[in-house]
């Protein structure tokens, strides 16, 4: 890291050009972006990560085009990521608990190391439009729970906005007196308006309902992995659905995927005791099992060969 630091200051050197004529002026841009290279290396050095970004950006603000303060940022930021990875482990827990208020704090504490970090810088704009509506996830609502579980897809690192779109509508379904379900909906849809306008749900139909539809459509088309995808989202908002858990098993032995065919069905079938067609499937999914490999690989588009369980 020495000789990458040595080097990034004899580019920069390097490129101010020769030594001006002792007669004429030191250059003042030179001289000052000299002096912010000194202290963000001597931060850098001693690791105090922020400060030392806060040199490079400074350098930036004075020439855009020095490219080594850029680099020297991406460095220091990964030095900072390594010890922020506890606090990041921390917030994150905190959103899982649907402590919102709590999680504002943290974040802005991690903001306060590095207050260049776009995606903190986002987070934290999401974060206190939730923690305004609801600061605190509130104990034993099933709604809630539903409602939560689509935050965290809003609010994580590879956020997943159209699930917390469903959840947090489904949620409103489950109580539609509750009114902060609503504001958070309006907060996502401000958002990201395209949310509303690709919705493909019609009005009179539950969101768990269409996710079931269009998956069973996709099973019909030979469009496994989409089938596989709406259904696994299904599953979120209600674990225990019984025709989602069929379906998805028709779609995993569409590809070949026999254990989560078979843990598909047997859930449904735990679910579901007195269900003969289950009992069956699952019968003639072992013997399928013996007589060929198991492999997620997907087959040629072809119509299934049995009625996808779960009609």
């Amino acid at each position: 890291m020495r000789l990458m630091i040595l080097l990034a200051l004899f580019l920069f050197f390097s490129a101010a050009g020769p030594a001006a004529e002792p007669s004429a002026p030191p250059d003042p841009k030179a001289v000052q972006l000299r002096e912010y290279y000194d202290k963000a290396f001597g931060f850098y050095m001693a690791g105090v990560y922020q400060k030392a970004m806060e040199y490079w950006n400074m350098v930036l603000r004075l020439d855009p085009r020095q490219v080594t303060a850029r680099n020297m940022i991406e460095e220091a930021r990964k030095k900072m990521a390594v010890s922020l990875t506890h606090q990041k482990d921390a917030f994150y827990a905190l959103i899982k608990k649907g402590a919102y208020a709590d999680a504002l704090l943290k974040l802005e504490s991690m903001l306060a190391a590095d207050p260049t970090n776009q995606d903190y810088q986002k987070l934290q704009s999401r974060l206190r439009k939730v923690a305004a509506i609801t600061p605190q996830k509130p104990p034993a609502a099933k709604h809630w729970n539903i409602a939560s579980e689509g935050l965290a897809a809003w609010l994580s690192e590879k956020e997943n906005t159209a699930f917390a779109y469903d959840a947090l509508r489904y949620a409103l379904e489950l109580s539609p007196a509750e009114s902060r379900l609503q504001r958070l909906i309006y907060a996502l849809e401000e958002e990201d308006p395209q949310l509303k306008r690709n919705d493909t749900k019609p009005q009179n139909v539950s969101v768990l309902e269409h996710k079931k539809d269009v998956a069973l459509h996709h099973i019909y088309d030979s469009e496994f992995y989409p089938a596989i995808q709406e259904l696994e989202s299904a599953l979120r908002l209600e674990p225990d659905d019984i025709t989602s858990l069929k379906r998805l098993g028709s779609a995993y032995l569409q590809i070949k995927d026999y254990p989560k065919a078979k843990a598909a069905w047997q859930k449904a079938a735990e679910l579901s005791p007195g269900d003969k067609q289950l009992k069956e499937y699952l019968a003639a999914l072992d013997k399928a099992a013996l007589s060929a490999p198991a492999t997620p690989s997907a087959r040629k588009k072809s119509r299934p060969k049995h009625r996808a369980l779960g009609n």
